[in-house]
């Protein structure tokens, strides 16, 4: 961005004045974001709801997914973290559907944490050297969007879920950037690592 005419991005401002700033837009940091993957069927039903939802609203499209935790992008490898980890497909409580005014909690479905979703979270916070935090508010997801309250008021009314526990059976390391505050934002992420979940 131009501080003045003729002054682009990086150049330094002239100095006629302290009141002139040169206004750059702050980098983004990269981050690797893990992620609970629901079973085929459950993520199927997600699936089609975030299409439709995202067709009505002009929002963008994106895999049905419950963050586990976000760490820094680290020199340790996604894929050996995954193999670390030891643990069975996770089955949560729906608690609802929820809304918020931040961009990536737009309009959600929301779980109940258990012993297997906190003991996850501290493996994968020691494998990826990060502070341990339990999975504040885990939740689903449908559609990033700014819209109005009355609009999600509506939405959370309208949607019917056919299920009451939800099995995730897969674990995937994203890399994007954050804050995830746009469409482009989303459409940046990419899966770096698979992990499946067995019995």
């Amino acid at each position: 961005m131009s501080c003045r005419s003729g002054v682009e991005g990086p150049r330094a401002c002239p100095a006629r004045s302290t009141t002139h700033f040169c206004l750059r837009r702050m980098p983004k940091s990269i981050a690797l974001v893990y992620w609970l993957i629901p079973t085929k069927q459950q993520r199927d039903f997600f699936s089609e709801a975030i299409r439709i939802l995202s067709k009505q609203f002009n929002a963008p499209r994106f895999e049905p997914h419950l963050t586990i935790i976000v760490t820094p992008e680290i020199r340790l490898s996604p894929r050996k973290i995954l193999k670390q980890i030891r643990t069975f497909p996770i089955s949560l409580e729906v608690r609802g559907l929820g809304f918020s005014s931040k961009f990536t909690k737009t309009l959600f479905v929301r779980f109940t944490s258990n012993k297997s979703l906190a003991k996850l979270v501290v493996d994968l916070a020691r494998e990826t050297r990060s502070p341990a935090k339990s999975a504040h508010d885990p939740h689903v997801s449908l559609i990033y969007k700014k819209m109005p309250t009355s609009t999600k008021k509506e939405l959370t009314s309208a949607i019917q879920l056919p299920f009451s526990t939800v099995l995730f059976d897969s674990i995937k390391a994203v890399r994007c950037a954050l804050p995830t505050k746009t469409r482009s934002d989303v459409e940046a992420w990419h899966v770096v690592a698979t992990k499946t979940l067995r019995w």
